[in-house]
């Protein structure tokens, strides 16, 4: 599982780096662990080897490499990896020092196709692992200018990231995105990539190309600008079920929908509301992208904003409004808080989070729709269960 993880990671790692380079479509698990394609063929393939043994060493004996190069034989021989499509082995140990896995390294003063050739030669010859004699046994068949022309397409890149350090890794590469918030830039990217990567891996999809990649980054870059806030997707697409709306039937935001004679569609829809604020307010404080002063001025311009509304509503009133004229005063009032285009910064555009907190104030009382709805909610409450509540004031 640990390694499964690692390559989705390794994969996003990549993707970060190859956007600066030029186009790509990314995919997970088609002709290799990651495969970087253009136009349809492969340009760049990955194989990524994770060790937990931080003492590790990746040497011309090692399992893993001959496992990665048999992959590799067979793709060239076969041609469904493009012969001259650059291989890379992304290992979290270190090279052996002399090895042929040293002499296949990125820096052109390291690589040493010849002595590579070579050394595989002498360690498949002279192995006596028995499980790999097939896998030696290709490759002494490969003729000398197939092994030479395969080699050279291959890089070995040892003393990666591991599992638990790979975060730092990609926080450099994405650095751009967000000075001030890498953390929750990251948190975002990850988040969007690892179900586009299930996705792919449980339809068969045509992978994820660079203008995607790059239009994900360019949205939370903008949503972390600071006129703007990150909406978070599993709250955005939040819907309570019609037969949860009985659990919340004690609360005063609530009530507050029911005392004016709202429909159960607007009360399934005030319930929704108030969790989604509830807690993409409390996610932006845990991410420091709000505090406490923010969100108190926020609320103090909701209730003033509410009061004047309701004192324009209640004028037209009278003297001695009958029951039914008071339900639709309120429901015009709570219309009114549904609708209200107050956000709490000019580059958030959902609605939610203005009459979510809206409902918020109203289950702390702070704002109601009924024009007597004080009244009202000490008859539908017991003076025990309203001792919490505040007092009538402004924030």
């Amino acid at each position: 599982m640990l390694g499964y993880l690692y390559q989705v990671r390794i994969a996003l790692l990549w993707a970060a780096r190859q956007s600066t380079l030029g186009n790509f479509t990314l995919s997970v698990e088609t002709l290799d662990d990651v495969s970087f394609t253009d136009d349809k063929d492969a340009t760049v393939v990955l194989q990524t080897k994770h060790s937990i043994n931080s003492q590790a060493t990746l040497s011309d004996l090692s399992t893993e490499l001959w496992k990665t190069l048999r992959v590799w034989m067979d793709g060239y021989v076969s041609g469904e990896v493009p012969q001259d499509a650059a291989r890379f082995l992304i290992a979290t140990t270190t090279v052996s020092a002399g090895s042929a896995c040293a002499s296949l390294a990125i820096g052109e003063r390291e690589r040493d196709i010849e002595s590579a050739a070579n050394l595989l030669k002498h360690a498949a010859t002279t192995s006596t692992n028995t499980a790999l004699k097939d896998t030696y046994d290709a490759f002494l068949a490969l003729p000398p200018d197939q092994k030479i022309n395969l080699l050279s397409t291959i890089y070995i890149v040892g003393g990666e990231p591991n599992a638990a350090d790979i975060e730092k890794a990609i926080k450099e590469a994405i650095h751009y995105v967000s000075i001030r918030h890498v953390d929750v830039a990251l948190q975002m990217l990850e988040g969007w990539w690892f179900k586009r990567v299930v996705y792919e891996l449980l339809n068969n999809g045509q992978g994820i190309t660079r203008l995607e990649f790059d239009s994900q980054i360019s949205e939370i870059q903008e949503s972390l600008k600071r006129d703007a806030l990150p909406i978070n997707d599993e709250i955005d697409s939040l819907m309570v079920a019609l037969s949860e709306l009985p659990e919340y039937a004690n609360r005063p935001f609530y009530k507050q929908v029911e005392l004016v004679g709202a429909g159960s569609g607007r009360i399934r829809n005030a319930i929704t509301s108030y969790l989604q604020a509830f807690r993409q307010r409390s996610a932006w404080m845990r991410d420091d992208l709000l505090f406490e002063t923010d969100l108190r001025s926020y609320d103090h311009r909701l209730v003033e904003e509410w009061a004047l509304l309701r004192e324009q509503i209640c004028d037209e009133l009278g003297e001695e409004p009958a029951e039914a004229e008071l339900a639709k005063a309120g429901r015009a009032i709570l219309k009114w808080a549904e609708d209200a285009p107050i956000p709490i910064r000019s580059g958030v555009s959902v609605p939610w989070v203005c009459r979510g907190s809206f409902h918020m104030l109203a289950e702390d009382l702070k704002v109601g729709w009924h024009p007597d709805f004080r009244g009202r909610l000490e008859v539908a409450f017991d003076t025990g269960a309203m001792a919490h509540l505040p007092a009538d004031e402004t924030i």
